[in-house]
């Protein structure tokens, strides 16, 4: 009788053992979601500024240009030659630029997040 009374409370405790893991991994998960959600959310809306600001602030230039010059919409073929120049080399060094920062972010984000479990 003992026996068996010790082995139900051996699976009662597993399985409550079993429903807090699960618990925990369900809140892991809301964590982790919405932490990569406000992420890309605040990244986009930073992203959408700096877009309509770069648009804004290139079409003050290239007119400025065009004005300074004395010659219509050269302003706004040298602003996009100056694009282009940039894209080129973004291109060339999307490696060193671009991928190589992402990755080194994302990893020290994880690592800050496991450090603080």
């Amino acid at each position: 009788m003992q026996l068996n009374e010790k082995l139900e409370a051996l699976t009662d405790s597993l399985k409550e053992y079993a429903d807090t893991n699960y618990e925990l991994i369900k809140l892991e998960v809301i964590d982790h979601s919405s932490d990569i959600i406000s992420g890309l959310i605040s990244a986009l809306i930073v992203g959408v500024m700096l877009v309509l600001f770069l648009l804004f602030g290139s079409a003050y230039v290239a007119y400025y240009l065009s004005d300074l010059l004395q010659i219509d919409y050269i302003g706004f073929a040298i602003v996009g030659g100056f694009y282009l120049l940039v894209a080129i080399i973004f291109h060339f060094n999307k490696k060193k630029l671009i991928e190589g920062p992402v990755c080194n972010n994302f990893i020290k984000r994880k690592m800050a997040k496991k450090s603080q479990y």
